[in-house]
């Protein structure tokens, strides 16, 4: 199960990063074609682009992920139901054995009032 699953979930995030790069550029050749920018101009904008976008990614993984815990403690934050997942490897598979299991609790318990 854990192999197929990080096969498929590499798999999926290489499709993402694909899917996106292809709708960038079909962005900045649309704003070249139809002149409403330059050459340097998309040039810069992806550049700039670039950058922002490794700087909030180091942000996030060396200030915002080590305080999250904490976050996730405050008053205010329990009562959204905001909650730390990190710790777990496959979000997706323990949101779904979770819901099953409740499930399966819940309907016992129903059919045994039943009788």
């Amino acid at each position: 199960h854990s192999y197929y699953s990080s096969v498929v979930g590499n798999l999926w995030k290489h499709c993402t990063v694909c899917a996106v790069i292809i709708m960038a550029a079909a962005v900045s050749y649309s704003r070249l074609y139809l002149m409403y920018h330059t050459v340097k101009q998309v040039y810069c904008g992806a550049i700039l682009g670039i950058i922002l976008a490794l700087m909030w990614f180091a942000f996030t993984e060396i200030v915002l992920t080590p305080c999250f815990p904490t976050v996730c403690s405050w008053p205010f934050c329990e009562f959204l139901l905001i909650r730390d997942s990190t710790l777990i490897p496959n979000i997706l598979w323990f949101e779904y054995t979770s819901a099953r299991t409740e499930s399966r609790t819940r309907n016992r318990k129903s059919s045994n009032k039943l009788m």
